[in-house]
Order: C-alpha cells, then structure tokens, then sequence
C-alpha cells in the first residue's frame, strides 16, 4: 500500500475489523497507535554507515571473510568463496583473493548460470541462487535483524552462512566464532556454550551433539552411563567447563 494512503482512519478502521477479544469493542482517541516500517534487505555495494565502525568489527572476527567489491557481484563473490571454503577447492586461495580474476569470473559464471539479473540481491535473489546451488544449504545472518537468521534454504550437508551488513554480503565461516560461543547447532540454529545446553530434540540426550548414531554401547564408569558409540563416550567426557560426565549421573541403585 502506498504510504499516502496509509492513513489514521484507514488503521483504526483495520483494527476494528480484526479484534476478536470482544466484538463491541471500539477504539477511541485514548489509543495510541505505532506503526513500525521495516525495510527488506538488498545486497549490492557496500555503503558507509558512519555510527558503527564495521571495519574495525570485522578485522577482529577470524570466522568472517570480507567480500570486497566496486560492482554489484557481492552475493555471489560470497557464494563461490563460501562454496570454494566448504569444498577445499585447491584454487581458493586464487578464489578468495579479490584483487585476482578469478573470483570475479566465477561470480558472473553463477549469476549467469542461476539466471540472477544483474543489480543489488534480496531475499528473491538469494532463492534463486538456493535453486542452482541445490546440495548446498543458504543461510542469511543479517546485523539489521539483531544478527538473526533472515533466510534458511533447505536442509542440505554442505552450509553456507553469509553475513548481511549494511546492503552487503560476508561470508561466515565458523558459527561458533561468529556467535563467540563454544558451539552451533545447525539444525535448531543456535549457539551455546556447553553442550548440555543444547535442547534440540535432535541432539543425542547421550552426547548432546547433533547426528551420533549408534554404532557400539559403551559403558562409563564414572557416571554410569551408556553412550551409543566411542566417539558419543568421549564426547561426552569434554567441555569448556564441567563435561556432561560430571553433571549427569545414572544412580546405580
């Protein structure tokens, strides 16, 4: 709708219509009414936004790699470095290199390739991209939504995380490093820093990490438990504070 037709009347009469709690209810002039536009992101050329000192911020990050471009290729600079990182490409060194060409050939060769117009990249963008790049899954952090996940393509293996700051994409290497926690759980999308903290119901109740299947029962003596494999037993014998060994017991009795 456009905003000149966005007018008082017209929201007072769509809050009218929709309230249920009590059908004779009625606004008058004591409500006070906020609306909040919110914009949708679009990636192209990094712009300057003069109160946060993002340079600064992202020098310190070891688990983001910069994006640096003069075109509007940013979402794809980010996809072919991310996909060249997760593959171990023995080119990347040459991929994430801006100042040489071939990141820039494999970024138009994706656009091309995912049928991407040329111009800035919203979430529209970022589907397509998802649709060509199908055994990778798409993921969008973006710092406009509080550092939350803004776009979560299907379930795949292989994970991209990208960082949208300011109409510009990141690549995201480590979650964990970006979150500055312990660990990230990528199939409830969340970090922590011990894993007995991590209440997805697809972690092993064991271990607490995601996808432990079982392959041999080993019993601990310590706590008197059984863990589904040898990897879920040492698992579960570290952490970054107290071990899920020490804080979980099964009586003997």
């Amino acid at each position: 709708m456009p905003r000149e037709r966005l007018t008082t009347e017209r929201v007072l009469a769509e809050f009218e219509r929709v309230i249920q709690s009590n059908r004779h209810f009625h606004l008058n002039d004591s409500v006070d009414v906020n609306v909040v536009h919110v914009e949708m992101p679009h990636g192209g050329r990094k712009t300057k936004r003069a109160e946060i000192n993002l340079e600064k911020h992202l020098m310190k990050k070891r688990s983001i790699i910069r994006i640096r471009n003069n075109d509007q290729l940013c979402l794809a600079r980010a996809l072919v470095v991310a996909k060249a990182k997760i593959d171990n490409d023995p080119k990347y060194t040459s991929i994430v290199d801006h100042r040489r060409a071939m990141q820039t050939r494999l970024a138009r060769e994706l656009r091309q390739k995912a049928a991407v117009p040329l111009g800035p990249c919203g979430l529209d963008e970022v589907k397509q991209f998802q649709t060509y790049l199908s055994d990778y899954q798409i993921n969008i952090v973006s710092t406009d939504h509080q550092n939350a996940l803004i776009y979560v393509g299907p379930n795949q293996e292989k994970k991209i995380y990208l960082y949208l700051y300011d109409n510009h994409y990141n690549v995201i290497t480590k979650m964990p490093g970006f979150f500055e926690r312990s660990y990230y759980c990528h199939i409830c999308k969340k970090a922590y820093d011990h894993r007995e903290d991590n209440l997805c119901p697809n972690a092993c109740p064991y271990c607490r990490f995601p996808d432990c299947p079982v392959e041999s029962w080993v019993h601990c003596n310590d706590c008197n438990r059984m863990f589904k494999s040898q990897a879920c037993f040492d698992r579960h014998k570290q952490s970054s504070g107290k071990s899920i060994c020490a804080t979980m017991v099964e009586c003997s009795e």
